[in-house]
């Protein structure tokens, strides 16, 4: 009996471990991704990644929900040509990540070329065994 018990424990330590791998490790990697998706367009990605009471601030105080951010890269009205993020802090509690990182983008607004150089903050939900982002806001430098 004895064994047994040690066995359920050592089985419930290891679902345990297992199921805060992700949660820690992978958040890194999404963020990586959201700004790739950003600058290819991908909006089968973006659709996966973004929350839908998602709010997406931008520095000059414009803030879009995930149809708009979706919508606005199609129609042309942004086109991110390089994010460069720098600087990284990932803080992770239970279900919720916070990344802070400083960022250098060039991005096309509307037909003209931007340069802004951002601290931005986005927090991201462990949801349906994935990532997803549920607020972005960012500052210029």
């Amino acid at each position: 009996m004895r064994y047994a018990l040690i066995f359920l424990l050592f089985l419930i330590s290891n679902e345990v471990s297992a199921f805060s791998f992700p949660l820690s490790k992978s958040i890194d990697s999404m963020v990586v991704a959201f700004d790739k998706a950003l600058l290819a367009k991908d909006s089968v990605s973006l659709q996966r990644m973004l929350d839908d009471n998602m709010t997406y601030g931008h520095s000059n105080g414009w803030i879009e929900t995930k149809k708009e951010v979706v919508n606005d890269l199609f129609n042309g009205k942004l086109t991110y040509k390089q994010i460069n993020a720098t600087d990284k802090e990932i803080k992770v509690s239970r279900r919720v990540a916070a990344v802070r990182m400083k960022a250098d983008v060039d991005v096309i607004v509307s037909g003209t070329p931007v340069h802004v150089k951002l601290n931005i903050l986005q927090v991201w939900h462990w949801k349906h065994r994935h990532w997803v982002l549920v607020a972005r806001q960012s500052v210029k430098i």
